[in-house]
């Protein structure tokens, strides 16, 4: 097979398909049918840029030949490692005995390309700026830098100037970088992409997968969660809440939880994968400026895994913020329109799960994950259920059942009373008049909850 694989991206010329990529597709279906143990039965996994496919779903061979003309290959994938083309890998770290390694140890399973990724760039990120150097190594003085415009805003003109310089005045063979974008370069190897995606002013929708061309909006017309499995560190520590065990009824962790416990009885198949994640999802607004004056709200959402030991779930390294919405104001209501990307991902991960590589156990498996739970206050929680909270129907229990009452005077709403609903029907708080509100008894019963289908209706 040729190592040049530039036909792969090449896809139209001159508004046709390109015949370099017809004839370099033909080799791409004749080398993915000589791997067995890729195949499911005689379908082949589909690596084209179509949202459903990206290697996640096996097609027939004409159809993978029409998706791939149609769409075109998903990025980066010049090692066609889910085709039967992988390698082994030997990465070596120079590092302190103190700190965790994140090279993988040598097995009959090699880690998958994105982890594989990881420990390359972590491998070159570690060598000396220069033959001698002790004070920086690669890694550290491109992230020095980096902070260093962050801090100050530097144009990305004036980065580049300064690395130029700097370069200079180094010894000829060090490894400083020469300029913004190979900075990037670098460190895309750690998994840090951000991926823009435009909005309509108005926040009714995101301009995303089949609607990503589109030059107006469709409603208003405007114009227009693997890495903890990585390391050795912390693999282990993601199968704590399955280990951990209690002598006591005292809950120690959200393992030892009703609510964990059912979602067990309930699928019993996630479950039984150990290494599977429940995450929390929170969401907030906060001024980036501080107290400058400047009306502005970010909102930001972040998810948690909770299968760490307690005093790690809740650490900063452990908080993953997977969506940034910018502002200047509050997306209210529309906060869904910014979570499409996220309730794909999360459904995808709870449908069909992603090849991970655990260092502890040094195998692949296929990592799913499940949303357990968001936690936010009461006017985020109207953002992320879509029940509104203002109102005489705020409470998300009681509902349209709700006993709230306008006060005379002030003109707002009240709920100071109830809850007697919720006691014992012999309850002598039930009949009481005088402490609660006045003449008045409780004899109605609170509703049960709602699950399920009818919950989503």
């Amino acid at each position: 097979m040729h190592s040049d694989r530039g036909w792969m991206y090449a896809r139209l010329k001159d508004g046709l398909l390109n015949p370099l990529f017809l004839e370099g597709l033909n080799e791409f279906i004749s080398a993915a049918k000589q791997f067995p143990d890729c195949l499911n039965g005689e379908l082949i996994r589909c690596p084209c840029n179509r949202f459903k496919c990206q290697n996640r779903s096996f097609e027939d061979e004409n159809t993978v030949r029409f998706h791939l003309m149609k769409y075109g290959f998903v990025r980066d994938y010049y090692v066609w490692y889910l085709h039967g083309e992988i390698q082994n890998y030997n990465v070596i770290h120079k590092r302190n005995a103190a700190e965790p390694s994140f090279s993988p140890s040598i097995s009959n399973e090699p880690s998958n390309q994105s982890i594989q990724r990881l420990y390359d760039m972590l491998a070159a990120a570690n060598q000396e700026l220069w033959p001698g150097c002790e004070n920086h190594l690669q890694l550290s003085a491109v992230a020095r830098i980096l902070n260093i415009k962050s801090e100050h805003h530097l144009s990305e003109r004036c980065f580049d100037n300064i690395c130029q310089f700097i370069k200079e005045i180094l010894p000829i063979d060090n490894l400083f970088t020469d300029n913004f974008y190979s900075t990037k370069k670098l460190l895309e190897g750690l998994g840090l992409p951000i991926q823009k995606i435009h909005s309509c002013l108005n926040d009714c929708m995101i301009y995303w997968g089949e609607d990503n061309e589109l030059l107006r909006c469709k409603v208003c017309d405007h114009p227009r969660l693997q890495r903890l499995y990585a390391s050795n560190a912390t693999a282990k520590d993601m199968t704590w809440h399955a280990t951990h065990g209690t002598d006591d009824d005292l809950m120690h962790h959200p393992s030892d939880s009703n609510a964990w416990k059912a979602f067990d009885n309930n699928w019993p198949h996630f479950s039984a994968e150990k290494r599977n994640v429940r995450l929390g999802l929170c969401t907030d607004g906060f001024q980036p400026f501080g107290q400058s004056g400047q009306q502005y709200s970010s909102w930001p959402v972040i998810l948690t895994p909770y299968k760490l030991p307690p005093w790690l779930c809740m650490k900063g390294e452990y908080m993953f913020l997977t969506i940034l919405v910018p502002g200047p104001r509050n997306p209210k209501d529309k906060l869904d329109v910014y979570l499409q990307l996220l309730v794909t991902k999360l459904k995808d991960l709870w449908e069909n799960g992603v090849e991970t590589y655990d260092a502890f156990n040094k195998e692949n498996f296929n990592l799913r994950a499940a949303l357990m739970w968001t936690i936010s206050d009461f006017p985020a929680y109207a953002m992320l259920s879509g029940w509104s909270t203002a109102g005489r129907t705020a409470c998300p229990y009681c509902m349209e059942d709700s006993d709230a009452f306008t006060l005379t005077r002030g003109g707002k709403q009240s709920w100071f009373d109830n809850h007697r609903k919720f006691l014992p029907p012999s309850h002598s708080f039930r009949r009481n008049k005088t402490s609660f509100r006045k003449n008045v008894s409780v004899t109605k019963k609170a509703k049960p909850p709602i699950f399920g289908e009818e919950l989503l209706k």
